[in-house]
């Protein structure tokens, strides 16, 4: 089969695409870097060197193909001059053009969790607009709406504040560890509006990658979703793992307000509005509202469990 992949070689596309080519078909990768040519060539792919913003680019790069993986790339959520949904409004309608324009019949689109609701899902809401967007394109498109659930990886972002490191990883020490952990120096806390015994799927980038080759090289017609998870965890659970596999045995994941969550990411320099989709989306998080389709729609979990993840934190947390 002709697949084209999109995302370059990230945590998921780049997993993805050596398993096509090992697969026996012919995959080409788009990528906005042309140092990224080699390693997608040494990979058995060929190199696609343009951008996702260029309808043009796309539908030639689409022409023939047999199937289309998309996914919008992530967002600078520190840079103030982007417009999170105008952004995905535009590439989703790029990618939509270029999928007329060469005939595709089968797309794979990531999506996420969350993206059955149009608001109080937060920074999510842009999934479901490019959702919407591509379910515009014509019947005899098929489409999967991949939605998988949050990412083992999505817990790096955690690593200064488990090591108590600059302001906020300070405060969120002495406020919930207290004076003593700063001065033995046992510092360890994760704190968000969701946490503690809230229950959460989590998913490996590798479990999606599987999914999306299935999906693929897998027949089918019509539009369907289907979510990604590799296991369910209580927050406190994921901070006890990460915890045991860093030698903070201690380790915590404490439930602040959704005030107190303002200010921590405003105290990061996110800018207000966007740390109040953050901010909306931990709390829908928190209430079960951005789950809720999920549990409705159970998929079978993944391989991938938080066991295998930790020693990958562990290493990374160890290095900085």
């Amino acid at each position: 089969m002709k697949l084209i992949v999109t995302g370059s070689l990230g945590n998921i596309s780049g997993p993805l695409t050596t398993e096509l080519v090992q697969q026996g078909h012919a995959v080409t990768v788009i990528s906005s870097k042309p140092e990224k040519r080699g390693a997608i060539e040494a990979l058995g792919a060929t190199a696609a060197i343009g951008t996702i913003e260029d309808v043009g680019f796309l539908a030639a790069t689409f022409a023939g193909a047999d199937a289309v993986y998309c996914m919008l790339p992530p967002f600078n959520y520190f840079d103030p001059t982007i417009d999170v949904m105008t952004e995905a409004r535009k590439l989703a309608t790029a990618y939509a053009e270029a999928i007329r324009q060469a005939g595709v019949q089968r797309v794979i689109h990531l999506s996420s969790v969350g993206a059955h609701l149009a608001q109080g899902n937060g920074v999510l809401a842009f999934h479901h607009l490019a959702e919407r967007i591509l379910r515009e394109l014509p019947a005899d498109v098929s489409i999967t709406h991949l939605r998988p659930v949050g990412f083992y990886t999505n817990l790096f972002s955690y690593t200064a504040m488990i090591k108590g490191q600059g302001l906020l990883g300070r405060f969120l020490t002495l406020r919930y560890s207290g004076v003593l952990a700063l001065l033995t120096g046992k510092t360890g806390v994760i704190a968000a509006n969701y946490g503690a015994d809230d229950k959460v799927p989590w998913v490996s980038p590798l479990d999606i990658a599987a999914a999306v080759a299935e999906e693929l090289t897998t027949p089918f017609a019509g539009r369907n979703v289907r979510y990604v998870a590799s296991e369910e965890l209580t927050c406190n659970q994921i901070a006890s793992a990460l915890g045991q596999a860093i030698g903070k045995p201690y380790l915590k994941w404490a439930l602040m307000s959704d005030k107190q969550m303002q200010s921590g990411l405003e105290m990061f320099k996110i800018p207000k509005a966007r740390a109040e989709s953050i901010v909306e989306m931990n709390a829908g998080i928190h209430s079960g509202l951005v789950d809720e389709d999920y549990y409705r729609n159970r998929p079978v979990l993944g391989k991938v469990k938080l066991a295998d993840f930790v020693r990958e934190f562990a290493a990374v947390y160890n290095k900085g």
